[in-house]
């Protein structure tokens, strides 16, 4: 039997976060992946080369949704498309389907829900590449995202200190993971393994396992000429995506 063709994914998502652990989780389900971060970017990638599946962003500064959808579509490209958006209601989603999306996504997206989209409109990528759609989850599944009793245990029971603590790793995280997903002027090597390095450290006293555990990993891959670095890249951003979500609904004025 000949070897199944990888399928090829465009991503259009101006977030570059977002548009970095898609491009990533893609990547690791066995797909090639072009990544773009506006409308524009994606009607001239598929003038360029035809791709098995389209991942939109409903909102771009430019162009996204519906618009870019129909754009496309006027210029003879039928290629499935799915939207992706932080907020999605009903009105939302009858809008995008009346655009020809076949589904909408809510971001953040994890690998599990990547991979039953693939299995879901891409037969072939089911029966080549399947095996692999667990590997991030099943790595994660038994790690907490929040260690409350180690971390206040680490300032010496201050739980006022500890959520300052916290709300300075949460600043962090949003500040520092769009450098490291940035494609103009990106975070060096070494600085990206310094941050690591210094983000674990800050992970011991915010109590945030499952991110040292991903920092960890990556650190330990940096510089290894290998494409398996791609897993720890995706838990990565994936735990620090994670971890965010957790400290900002910990954090909230309705938690205090």
């Amino acid at each position: 039997m000949a070897p199944i063709a990888p399928p090829r994914i465009l991503v259009a998502d101006d977030d570059s976060v977002s548009l970095l652990f898609l491009a990533s989780a893609l990547h690791e389900l066995g797909c090639e992946v072009t990544a773009v971060a506006n409308g524009m970017n994606a009607i001239a990638a598929c003038e360029k080369q035809k791709f098995d599946l389209l991942l939109l962003d409903r909102r771009m500064p430019d162009l996204g949704g519906a618009p870019l959808l129909q754009a496309l579509r006027a210029r003879g490209n039928l290629v499935v498309a799915i939207a992706t958006s932080a907020e999605l209601d009903a009105i939302t989603r009858d809008e995008l389907h009346a655009a020809g999306y076949v589904d909408a996504l809510t971001k953040p997206i994890g690998i599990d829900r990547l991979a039953s989209v693939l299995a879901d409109t891409l037969p072939d990528w089911q029966v080549g590449h399947a095996h692999i759609a667990s590997t991030v989850e099943v790595r994660f599944c038994a790690i907490d995202l929040l260690d409350d009793t180690g971390a206040l245990a680490s300032v010496g029971g201050d739980a006022a200190a500890l959520r300052g603590l916290r709300g300075l790793l949460l600043q962090d995280l949003a500040a520092t993971i769009p450098l490291i997903a940035a494609t103009v002027q990106p975070m060096s090597m070494q600085d990206l393994r310094d941050y690591l390095h210094r983000l674990r450290a800050a992970c011991r006293y915010c109590g945030t396992p499952m991110l040292a555990v991903a920092a960890a990993r990556l650190e330990a891959k940096l510089g290894v000429d290998d494409r398996s670095i791609q897993v720890e890249f995706v838990e990565f951003v994936d735990a620090c995506e994670r971890t965010s979500a957790a400290l900002v609904t910990q954090l909230s004025p309705e938690a205090s």
